[in-house]
């Protein structure tokens, strides 16, 4: 029998952590449930609501009040490269203003109604000198997520993604009213997510009808 080597399972348990899906360009944190508050006092864990179910196939509905060309043209204002339309929405990569560090900045469409507005937005940053400060948190903030916030959201975002303990790998969720934050930093990758409340299972689960933030 053959001995795999410690560092073939340690490379491939990274692997499921951290990893890019299809036209969802998203790094991904572990399962709900899989991290220890005692050993990460810092990460918040997101939970499943009672009795919820796997639905992949459920069209995610969209995020209230935000459109996706409408975010595309805030997009072309604030970036010198203006966003890429892809199948399923815009998809390009860019220089971060205000840093230079590479970033790609997607939106999805809901295919529910009629396919005008936006389901889910990511911005990530992937830099090997990637440092997590306040110049990279409001670069991402005014420039990528910006034309999805309303009134409020922008300045709970800010404050939220600067609270955090970057000295460690964070993988962390934010309920708003309209939406669900998914924040995911480790090695040379920033990640901010956008999520429609949707999601009945897996990271960022909500049910579709809960309007109330989580502090």
């Amino acid at each position: 029998m053959r001995i795999v080597p410690a560092v073939a399972v340690l490379a491939l348990g990274g692997a499921w952590w951290f990893s890019a899906v299809g036209e969802e360009p998203t790094v991904r944190g572990p399962e709900a449930g899989s991290v220890r508050t005692a050993d990460t006092p810092n990460v918040e864990r997101p939970s499943t609501p009672p009795g919820a179910t796997q639905q992949s196939g459920t069209p995610l509905p969209p995020i209230p009040g935000t459109t996706l060309d409408a975010v595309a043209a805030d997009w072309a204002k604030l970036w010198k490269t203006p966003p890429q339309p892809s199948t399923r929405g815009y998809d390009t990569t860019a220089a971060l203003p205000g840093t230079g560090y590479r970033t790609r900045f997607v939106a999805l469409r809901s295919p529910a109604g009629d396919g005008t507005e936006l389901a889910t937005l990511f911005c990530l940053t992937r830099d090997q000198r990637l440092v997590r400060d306040r110049r990279l948190v409001r670069a991402v903030v005014d420039s990528c997520l910006a034309p999805a916030l309303r009134d409020g959201e922008k300045s709970t975002l800010s404050t939220w993604l600067t609270e955090q303990d970057y000295s460690r790998d964070v993988y962390a969720t934010r309920e708003l009213p309209r939406f669900v934050v998914e924040l995911v930093s480790r090695d040379d990758a920033f990640q901010v997510k956008l999520a429609s409340k949707g999601r009945t299972a897996g990271p960022g689960a909500v049910p579709a009808a809960s309007t109330s933030a989580t502090e």
